[in-house]
């Protein structure tokens, strides 16, 4: 039987809670990309149910903790919180590139596509290849949900936030600059305040040393970061009734 303490409990609450709001906000996402038969849409729920990805092994490792008092395996633990990351990445520059970059997305995309398959070979290789997984070069668990991660996944993590931070406040500054439309205005609010709110939860939560106060501002951030994503990018009516755009 596995034991949590107070902190990692409460890791796991947050990881699960910032996990399902990510799925609610992706999942009407879908149900208007669908509906509205929207390609940009289907982008946008991989993009966000995506970026939480890192954050899947502390929510549900805490709920199956719950239900068994045990711990996930280090090779799915490890799966479910880097696999959807290039995804999420690439679904991003979908959207970005067509819409300030058209003449580069080609470029960008060959790219970004070239970067992930290595980081998947890397994940592969050292997590099943081997024989038991180098943990060195993948993660090390400072608890039953959360870890450390090392190497080339570390590198690709810190990778994937820096391009998304910079291309996102790209993408929100030059929405604040459309002349004559409030709602594209605001949405570069709500944008431009997602991707920095995520950027600071991420380095804190993954970088800085945690207690129940630090972890709770830095996945307060993040749970934030989702809801103005999701503001930011579908402006739902009952938002556009709240800043006067109906």
């Amino acid at each position: 039987m596995v034991e949590l303490d107070f902190l990692t409990q409460l890791s796991g609450i947050f990881g699960f809670v910032s996990v399902s709001l990510a799925w609610l906000y992706g999942g009407i996402a879908l149900y208007k990309a669908i509906k509205f038969k929207e390609k940009m849409l289907y982008f946008f729920f991989l993009a966000v149910i995506f970026t939480i990805s890192p954050w899947y092994p502390s929510g549900l490792g805490y709920m199956y903790w719950l239900f068994t008092r045990g711990e996930i395996i280090y090779p799915v633990y490890v799966l479910l919180g880097t696999i959807g990351v290039p995804i999420a990445l690439y679904s991003w520059l979908q959207i970005y590139m067509p819409a300030l970059h058209p003449k580069q997305k080609k470029l960008v995309t060959i790219i970004t596509i070239a970067i992930s398959i290595a980081f998947y070979i890397y994940i592969f290789v050292f997590l099943f290849a081997l024989g038991d997984p180098v943990k060195d070069l993948i993660g090390i668990q400072r608890n039953p949900i959360d870890i450390d991660y090392k190497g080339f996944v570390l590198v690709f993590l810190a990778f994937s936030l820096i391009i998304s931070t910079v291309t996102g406040n790209d993408f929100s500054i030059t929405s604040l600059k459309v002349k004559d439309n409030p709602e594209i205005k605001w949405k570069g609010r709500f944008l431009i305040l997602s991707f920095n709110l995520f950027a600071i939860g991420a380095i804190g939560d993954g970088f800085l040393p945690l207690n129940p106060i630090t972890l709770v501002i830095f996945r307060t951030f993040m749970m934030f970061s989702s809801l103005f994503y999701y503001i930011g990018f579908i402006m739902p009516k009952w938002m556009k009734k709240m800043l006067g755009l109906e």
